[in-house]
């Protein structure tokens, strides 16, 4: 086509050339140049006829459309009722453009392919982490701090330590005080024993029991007032009453605050030093609510500060709060960072990059809540957050074992002591009900939750749907009762009936209160007319097993590095596509796969949070897919403009010539 329109062109030259010299030279040619111009011009309109005769045969045009207005679709060209423009045709797709869930569709030639600089990449499964970064602040921890305070009334007669930021040993003197109400029990302690040896042989219990008694509160009291075990059997081994008290350091740490100078008189419960054990900090830092979904208890917390430049200090999430900051809107998070050469310190602001893989937004976030850990053997109602000395009778307390069940986000029932489990061979070649090594393959039996079919029945009995919330039987009005059904390894189907706390915090096999949030289980809320379905979907990933050195390296189960011989680390894979090839129009997410041979199909995928330079695809992509990377955009606009893309603007609106 390009060399007859080159052509042509030579022969208007020729034309226009033989005008001019038969002007010049007075040779009268009208009629000819007449006839051979019209010859020419019915050549040049029979040769772009023809083309399109062509173009026609091997497209077939199937309605006309307006670039601006894609919804419209009329049978002729002409003019859009919209805005007027000219209709542009819209051919019938080629082969291979039919794809189930296609949105639009768009074929282009190889020079437009290089003009538009299309570009392509291959989407499969790969590692995603998702970075958080913020900036914190470097507190106190709360738990390491300690109150140096008067015990009883007196005089301050010698303060040992002087100044703020002295380093003091747990056990070490502080304040030497004087106090007239510690003198006068002492004198009542020593004539409560001298009574005690007067009437020790007395015939009448009644007596020696009450001198005992009179011992025993007068010693309670000194205790109460701080004075030691040690100093109570020196006073009554030695009998001489001592004027002062020594104040001694409840524990190790730095004082960071003094109160009282020698020489004042302080009131019981007075404050003289406060002290802060400065070998674990907080860091305090605040998440935008767009990200407070990747933030969960027990994540790592990379902090950096410019005092130590190319240096990491490691810690954890140990507390997310329960409330947003309406000014601000994140909500703040709390970091254990161990600072055991004191290097960090309160006050100083430091950067910190949270790295979360995706696989963890799937894990249920769990929550702090104080006095579940810890409890004191002689006494069960007295509960601690941390290892400690029980109040009472100085025994330390003990780790409580937790055998309560939990909710998962997927409504599974995980925790340990009560949930059944069950020994799967990584090739699935054998299931145990006991941790080994696989008799067949030899590999290791990975621990995995024994399937669970939940139902939820009355004693009329009536069945409730698991996928709407809990309610009340229809007939007779009483609370449903949830039982799963248990299989084990060997077949057998074991059924258990669970009770579940109303704020969904947890389930268990025994009726009582949760420990989350003290709420009785078993008594679930009635909610009528509740049970909208949800489409759920989720992540397409894989395991596989890689060397941590050498990355490349990958195998499908357990195995040696074939370079450097280490052992390979199972990892989480997921399906991924690069952030550039997805289209956000607000309210779906489009992406265009290469076909080949420069034909293009578009079609609306449902993806994962966005991690890096990456999305992880749940639904619409198969790995394998070539999506188009650079030019997206461009194809979209064209699809467009063709008409192609009017299944995206929800319908059209068909125009006839009425006969």
């Amino acid at each position: 086509m390009l060399f007859k329109q080159k052509f042509l062109s030579l022969r208007y030259f020729i034309i226009i050339v033989t005008v001019i010299f038969s002007v010049l030279s007075g040779i009268q040619i009208s009629n000819y140049v007449e006839t051979y111009c019209n010859a020419s011009l019915q050549d040049g309109i029979n040769f772009i006829s023809s083309a399109n005769a062509e173009e026609t045969k091997e497209k077939k045009i199937i309605y006309w459309t307006c670039g601006m207005h894609p919804s419209v679709r009329m049978d002729k060209p002409g003019k859009c009722p919209i805005c007027a423009m000219d209709l542009v045709p819209v051919y019938e797709k080629g082969a291979g453009m039919e794809e189930e869930g296609a949105l639009a569709s768009v074929e282009l030639s190889e020079r437009a392919r290089k003009l538009a600089q299309v570009k392509t990449d291959v989407i499969g499964f790969r590692s995603l982490t998702k970075d958080v970064y913020t900036v914190g602040l470097i507190e106190y921890d709360e738990r390491l701090k300690a109150v140096v305070s008067a015990w009883i009334p007196g005089r301050i007669d010698k303060l040992f330590i002087d100044f703020t930021g002295t380093e003091v040993v747990k056990g070490e003197s502080l304040v030497w005080m004087y106090s007239p109400d510690l003198v006068s029990t002492q004198k009542e302690y020593l004539l409560a024993l001298e009574t005690f040896e007067k009437v020790e042989n007395s015939p009448f219990k009644e007596v020696v029991d009450g001198t005992i008694s009179l011992i025993d509160a007068t010693k309670k009291r000194l205790l109460w007032w701080g004075i030691s075990e040690r100093q109570i059997e020196e006073l009554a081994r030695n009998r001489k009453i001592k004027q002062h008290t020594i104040i001694y350091a409840p524990i190790s740490g730095i004082v960071i605050e003094k109160k009282m100078l020698e020489g004042q008189y302080v009131m019981t419960g007075e404050m003289i030093y406060t002290l802060a054990d400065l070998s674990k900090v907080w860091m305090m830092a605040n998440i935008y609510e767009y990200e407070m979904a990747w933030i969960k208890v027990g994540q790592e917390v990379e902090v950096t500060t410019p005092a130590y430049p190319g240096e990491a200090f490691i810690g954890t999430v140990s507390f997310i709060e329960p409330f947003l900051d309406d000014k601000t809107r994140s909500v703040k998070i709390r970091c254990d960072i161990p600072n055991r050469q004191l290097r960090l310190k309160p006050a100083m602001y430091v950067n910190a990059r949270i790295r979360i893989p995706v696989e963890e937004l799937e894990e249920r976030d769990r929550t702090y809540v104080s006095g579940l850990d810890y409890v004191c053997p002689n006494h069960p109602e007295i509960k601690s957050s941390r290892p400690g000395i029980c109040p009472e009778d100085n025994v330390p307390f003990i780790k409580k074992t937790s055998a309560r069940l939990e909710m998962t986000a997927e409504g599974k029932t995980e925790g340990i002591g009560e949930t059944e489990y069950e020994y799967v061979c990584p090739m699935n070649c054998y299931v145990s009900d006991k941790p080994g090594d696989c008799p067949v393959c030899g590999m290791h039996l990975e621990k995995k939750e024994m399937p669970v079919d939940e139902t939820v029945t009355c004693i009329c009995p009536q069945e409730w749907d698991p996928d709407t919330s809990p309610k009340s039987c229809p007939m007779c009005g009483m609370m449903l009762q949830k039982s799963i059904t248990v299989t084990s390894p060997t077949g057998e189907k074991i059924q258990k009936y669970v009770y579940m706390c109303p704020m969904a915090c947890m389930t268990s096999d025994k009726p009582g209160e949760c420990p989350d949030c003290k709420r009785q289980m078993g008594r679930w809320e009635v909610r009528e007319g509740v049970g909208m379905k949800v489409k759920k979907t989720e992540h397409r990933k894989r395991t596989i097993y890689t060397c941590p050195m050498h990355p490349e390296v990958t195998s499908d189960k357990p195995d040696n590095c074939t370079r450097c011989g280490m052992r390979l680390e199972k990892i989480t894979q997921m399906l991924a596509i690069p952030a550039t090839a997805v289209l956000d129009t607000g309210v779906r997410k489009i992406v265009y796969i290469d076909k080949g041979n420069g034909q293009y199909v578009g079609k609306e995928v449902i993806l994962g949070p966005k991690a890096g330079d990456y999305y992880p695809v749940m639904e619409g992509l198969e790995e394998g897919d070539r999506v188009v990377t650079s030019a997206n955009f461009l194809i979209d606009s064209q699809s467009q403009l063709t008409g192609g893309a009017s299944a995206l603007y929800g319908g059209a609106m068909e125009f006839k010539e009425e006969k």
